[in-house]
């Protein structure tokens, strides 16, 4: 049975606690806050593949909705014991209560399917039995932090399935670095690959490299939520990944305010890849994809520093919103 694994992240640091609310660049980066004032992906489902989630954890436990688990690891539970999983979670949408941190979707809400044990590895079965029962959730997107070389028909008519169903796939594109090309899924074409980089928009040294390469977000040194209510700051694609699948959820949230419905995949695909800003200089390419996502086009690094006021934000806010919205409307009369 083949084996598959959680992409090889770094872990930088472990803190047990974090008092004073914090925001990480990789949120602001996305520019996530420009959004919450009008949703903070309310209404919206999510699904993670992953490692399972610290439960009880302050900023997740009220956004946790139904999880199962399909690892031979204590399985009348859904809990984390790798912290992968928790650390994605909280990058998607943890709480905006005062302390801890913040998510990209703050207040979406997570569906789990735990298919990686501690050590971070699974088989298939795993992984198909955890997308068709997130299909029969019904949740809008999934966010799949893991990749291998394994591409076999069931699997790739499998995900076919998910994408016809209405459901958004978001894969790390790999950590495996520029001599290796991106794996399963991500490099499905109904899957959207993402790629990761630093504060300064550079691609990680890390990356996977291929055609495949779709979107890019921050996936280096990323705060977010771990193991026995704490938090870490991890490295990888892997970190990457659940950035974008925050702000589909904030695209489906506003699809359904404004246009009374949720988007398709290949919609919020076009959404996606229109939205970026181009970090190669040539278009699309191998490494950043299309490029940066962002809901507003970020200037310098400075712009996502820990100190950043809310008011900068709204001073800094551009065109793109107004461009995007123009061509939701575009694709949905």
């Amino acid at each position: 049975m083949t084996n598959f694994k959680i992409n090889d992240y770094t872990l930088i640091e472990i803190k047990s606690n974090q008092e004073k609310e914090y925001i990480d660049y990789g949120v602001r980066l996305v520019g996530a806050p420009l959004e919450w004032k009008e949703t903070m992906g309310e209404g919206i489902r999510v699904g993670i593949i992953d490692t399972g989630i610290c439960t009880t954890h302050p900023d997740l436990s009220g956004r946790i909705k139904d999880g199962i688990n399909f690892t031979d690891e204590d399985v009348s539970s859904f809990c984390d014991y790798c912290g992968h999983g928790t650390h994605v979670a909280g990058i998607i949408c943890a709480e905006k209560n005062g302390s801890g941190v913040v998510g990209v979707a703050p207040k979406a809400d997570l569906y789990v399917a735990k298919a990686f044990d501690k050590s971070g590895k699974t088989n298939y079965i795993a992984i198909e039995k955890s997308l068709l029962w997130l299909a029969e959730k019904r949740v809008d997107v999934i966010n799949m932090s893991f990749s291998s070389s394994f591409a076999n028909n069931r699997y790739k008519e499998l995900i076919r399935a998910i994408k016809n169903y209405g459901i958004t796939m978001i894969c790390a594109a790999g950590n495996e670095g520029e001599k290796s090309s991106i794996g399963y899924p991500a490099s499905f074409n109904e899957t959207i690959a993402v790629s990761a980089v630093d504060i300064n928009k550079n691609i990680a040294d890390f990356n996977s490299v291929g055609s495949a390469a779709e979107i890019s977000a921050a996936g280096i040194n990323i705060f977010s939520t771990y193991l026995d209510n704490g938090y870490a700051v991890l490295s990888g694609t892997s970190m990457a990944t659940p950035i974008i699948t925050g702000a589909v959820a904030i695209l489906q949230a506003k699809g359904l305010m404004r246009y009374g419905r949720k988007l398709t995949p290949d919609e919020i695909r076009l959404l996606l890849n229109i939205y970026t800003e181009d970090l190669s200089g040539t278009g699309r390419d191998n490494r950043y994809g299309y490029g940066l996502f962002s809901f507003g086009r970020v200037l310098t690094s400075d712009y996502v520093s820990e100190n950043l006021e809310e008011k900068i934000f709204k001073k800094r806010k551009d065109l793109t919103s107004k461009m995007a919205e123009l061509v939701v409307a575009m694709l949905l009369n």
